[in-house]
């Protein structure tokens, strides 16, 4: 069986740019059909040269960017107990108690010492002897582990007692867990709400109504991080011990500038980083434009801040 060349006319290049560069089916109002090559290479260029420039476009929105800071004071005391976690610890206190038999001398009265020997002394004497026919004593660390133990303690002797002996015997005493700061309702004070965590809010004199978190630009070849840590020293002062803890951001928020304050920008982005601060005080510095601060809750935020930044923030805060 012969095979059967089959030619193909070659397309020229002209043809071949009239057909690549007019795919409209018309050219500002002629159709491709009516229109030469060198017609559709002329209307082509100059559509080119004609087209708007980046400069000559509309200016896209610009954005300030900054970096916040979350400095937050963790809880210092444990928080208070429900009622059903103070009948569940006493129950398993009191549970505890009845299954240890043996009362624990080796713990409260050291081997040796003279308090071991004056608690030895006051103790009963078991003498072993068997007062059951049918049932044979259980004699250990000086009891009958089939009854209950019963414990004496020496008497006290006030008149020989030392300052240091008698502080083995005085009475533990919490302190209070409601402070002055608390009774005063002293928001500026790191000593209030020792069972919560307290955040950082600040007032600024140009926003004198809105609180907020601290934020300030980030400059040029600086990172968020660096940014924080220039914002806590320039606005609080450097008698605080605080520690980053991460260097991504735990939240974010943007708003818009008013066009009547003719800004650069149209609007700033927040990016907040968390903080903890573990001694010192937060002292506004001059010229920071702080005027005022607050050490808050997470449940008392929401008075001092607008509804839109705290949807932004809130995730990002604990809930003790």
């Amino acid at each position: 069986m012969a095979l059967r060349r089959v030619s193909r006319p070659l397309r020229s290049r002209s043809t071949g740019l009239v057909e690549q560069v007019a795919r409209p089916s018309c050219i500002y109002g002629r159709s491709i059909g009516t229109a030469t090559a060198e017609e559709v290479k002329t209307e082509t260029v100059s559509s080119v040269l004609t087209t708007p420039s980046v400069a000559e476009s509309p200016a896209l929105e610009a954005f300030k960017i900054m970096s916040g800071l979350i400095l937050c004071r963790q809880p210092i005391v444990t928080p208070e107990l429900t009622p059903f976690e103070r009948a569940y610890y006493n129950y398993q206190s009191e549970l505890r108690k009845r299954l240890m038999w043996t009362f624990p001398k080796w713990f409260y009265y050291p081997e040796g010492t003279l308090a071991e020997r004056q608690f030895s002394a006051v103790q009963p004497v078991v003498d072993g002897k068997d007062r059951d026919e049918f049932e044979k004593p259980d004699i250990m660390f000086n009891r009958d582990r089939r009854s209950k133990q019963e414990i004496v303690f020496p008497e006290r002797d006030v008149e020989r007692e030392t300052e240091e002996s008698a502080k083995i015997y005085a009475k533990i005493e919490p302190r209070s867990r409601i402070t002055e700061a608390d009774q005063n309702n002293d928001v500026r004070s790191l000593e209030r709400k020792l069972d919560r965590t307290l955040y950082l809010l600040v007032k600024k004199d140009r926003q004198a109504n809105e609180w907020k978190f601290p934020a300030a630009e980030v400059l040029n070849g600086e990172t968020l991080a660096a940014a924080a840590e220039r914002l806590l020293l320039t606005t609080g002062g450097p008698n605080m011990n605080t520690w980053l803890v991460s260097n991504t951001p735990a939240a974010y928020h943007h708003y818009p500038y008013n066009p009547e304050d003719k800004e650069p920008y149209t609007g700033a982005k927040v990016f907040y980083l968390k903080s903890r601060i573990f001694a010192g005080t937060y002292v506004p510095q001059k010229e920071s434009g702080v005027i005022d601060y607050a050490w808050l809750t997470k449940d008392e935020i929401p008075d001092y801040v607008h509804k839109g930044y705290w949807a932004s923030m809130a995730a990002a805060l604990s809930k003790q």
